[in-house]
């Protein structure tokens, strides 16, 4: 991967943000002009500088629509509300900075108009759940006969919106697409306080029952697809929710701790030993965050969207999210996506891949493909594309029986 910064996590983020460019979401020129001013690996200047660029195309696509071009107002918002969720996206080591929400309110509210002046229009949507709702983004294709659809929910730090490109693709091939967000994710934790749960069928069940109350929902094809820790999520889901008609995991996962702990060691011992001497894991975790961003940014953010408020409590929490002893249960086709320069999720989609008795694919993206990134960031078209063939053989495959 191209290092734009020392910093593996700055340089990673902006990879991301340079391959959605592919919808829209960035531009090229407007993400190497506002990284050149960042100091590397400081976290102060990341939200300033991308603060700057997002308010400024912020005004850009306000002037555009009181001129009455509609077109050049949506392009803008989508890149303005991209860019304020870039700003906050390292804010969440001290949550009484109130440019968390003041920050991720403009990105929503950029969003709102992308909302209403895309074509086709996206609905916004409130799904019941547990005595509240959870927000979803509906993209429709256009007339009401019922067509394929697609849950696609996000992982560990992404948002609804950041769905857009996959959203747009699938309406492209006459399959609709609703991009939520449950406990832990986007709005969900940021405005109601709703942080994950392992048993995520108990988010997807009542989005399920949503969708096939719709007359343009194929309830025979409702096809679930989470990226990274969002594969976990899906896994989990798809093994207890028999609706499902296919699984996409983008990253597969089996552990998700795995790559954070030791390898060595078992599950119940680990837990035990961190329980033993959690003062002194605290102190061990805090000194790593010290010296690595990635470690500082995952273990805030982890203690964040798991309502936890030690790095040791986050650990421990963490190690609930495991497919162990339920994998078996997923009797749907799976496919499960891995990346030839995976560092996050490493050897835990071939892992999870191994142990699937459901007719399974295993896709791996290659570096000279320009998607061996984790979860093919820099790289979503070709990502898109494959992905989608996959659903589309599954569909007619579904069609015909």
């Amino acid at each position: 991967m191209k290092e734009f910064f020392k910093d593996s996590q700055f340089s990673f983020q902006t990879l991301r943000l340079l391959g959605e460019t592919a919808w829209g979401a960035a531009d090229i020129g407007e993400v190497l002009e506002t990284i050149e001013r960042i100091k590397d690996g400081d976290l102060e200047s990341w939200c300033i500088e991308w603060t700057k660029t997002a308010e400024r195309m912020d005004k850009f696509a306000q002037e555009c629509y009181l001129d009455g071009n509609l077109i050049s107002a949506a392009e803008g918002y989508l890149r303005a509300s991209n860019y304020y969720r870039t700003a906050e996206f390292y804010l969440h080591e001290n949550l009484e900075d109130k440019r968390i929400l003041e920050l991720y309110d403009k990105s929503l509210e950029c969003f709102s108009f992308v909302m209403k002046l895309n074509n086709p229009v996206i609905e916004g949507i409130r799904i019941p759940y547990e005595g509240t709702s959870i927000p979803a983004h509906f993209y429709k294709v256009d007339g009401n006969v019922p067509r394929p659809t697609i849950i696609a929910i996000t992982g560990f730090d992404g948002t609804k919106e950041e769905m857009y490109g996959l959203g747009m693709a699938a309406v492209k091939r006459g399959i609709n697409c609703i991009a939520i967000e449950g406990p832990g994710q986007g709005e969900v934790v940021r405005k109601q306080n709703l942080f994950f749960r392992p048993d995520y069928e108990k988010v997807i069940t009542p989005v399920v029952d949503y969708l096939i109350s719709r007359k343009e929902v194929d309830s025979k094809n409702i096809i679930l697809l989470g990226e990274s820790f969002g594969g976990y999520l899906v896994e989990r889901a798809a093994a207890f929710e028999h609706r499902i008609a296919a699984c996409i995991a983008n990253t597969g996962v089996f552990d998700f701790t795995a790559s954070k702990t030791s390898p060595d060691l078992p599950k119940e011992e680990l837990i035990k030993e961190i329980t033993k001497n959690i003062d002194e894991v605290n102190m061990e975790l805090r000194k790593s965050m010290e010296i690595s961003n990635e470690m500082r940014w995952a273990f805030s953010h982890g203690m964040y969207v798991f309502g936890v408020k030690t790095p040791a409590e986050w650990l421990l929490k963490a190690q609930e999210y495991c497919i162990d002893g339920v994998y078996d249960k997923i009797k749907c086709p799976t496919l499960i996506i891995d990346c030839e320069n995976e560092d996050l999720l490493k050897g835990q989609p071939k892992k999870i891949y191994d142990l699937l008795t459901c007719p399974k694919e295993f896709m791996m993206f290659k570096a000279e493909e320009g998607a061996g990134a984790h979860c093919e960031v820099g790289g979503k078209l070709i990502s898109n594309q494959r992905i989608f063939n996959w659903i589309q053989k599954i569909i007619i495959a579904n069609t015909n029986s």
